[in-house]
This record gives C-alpha cells, sequence and structure tokens, in this order.
C-alpha cells in the first residue's frame, strides 16, 4: 500500500465535493457525470467565479481553482501551448532596440 499525496487527496476530494454537490441540487443518485449538461454548467457556474461564490461553496471554489490553474499549466507547457504564446526562447538579437513602441503604449509607458 502506497498511501495517496496530499494532491490524490485534494483531487479526489473535490471529485467527491462535485459529486455530493450535484446529488444535493438533483436528486440522490446524481453525479456530476449523470447530471445533465445544463446541471453540470449550473454547478460550475457557481464555482467558476470565486468573488461572486457563496462563501459555503469555497470547497468547491477552491477545487475549481486547481483544476484550471493545473489545465492552464497542462497546455501552456505543451507543443502547442508553446506555440499559442509565440515563445521563441533564448534567441540572440543583433541589436536590441529597447521595448517595442506597441508595448510601451500597452503598459502606459514611454522611453523618456
Amino acid at each position: 500500500y502506497v498511501a495517496p499525496t496530499p494532491a490524490q487527496v485534494n483531487m479526489r476530494g473535490g471529485l467527491a465535493w462535485l459529486d455530493r454537490e450535484c446529488a444535493n441540487r438533483f436528486g440522490t443518485g446524481k453525479t456530476f457525470v449523470t447530471s445533465s449538461d445544463a446541471q453540470r454548467r449550473q454547478v460550475l457556474d457557481d464555482i467558476a467565479w470565486p468573488e461572486k461564490a457563496k462563501p459555503e461553496l469555497s470547497h468547491g471554489v477552491a477545487f475549481f481553482n486547481r483544476i484550471r490553474d493545473m489545465t492552464a499549466a497542462g497546455f501552456f507547457s505543451s507543443k502547442m501551448g508553446v506555440q499559442d504564446l509565440r515563445y521563441t526562447g533564448n534567441v540572440p538579437q543583433a541589436k536590441w532596440e529597447g521595448c517595442p513602441p506597441a508595448a510601451l503604449a500597452k503598459l502606459g509607458v514611454s522611453r523618456d
């Protein structure tokens, strides 16, 4: 027997929370997977926006935040995600002219 890691405990706890929330809202025997798309969206909409979420949904909010962060980290560390970022890596520059004007304007700063 290998004891589960804290990350595994958190993941299982979050998935169990989703199932319990669906059973409480939509009837005994309902799980997240067996709920309709509209029902799943209702639960997710209630936990996806931390500042709007009810305090009693804090465990669901924490789980959703963790899953969202893990999904984004997985995507942006993949080949497709790196391409999406247009990351070129440490590429030598023949001449450095400073920050491009468009980037300076977006940041609301100037070279002066």
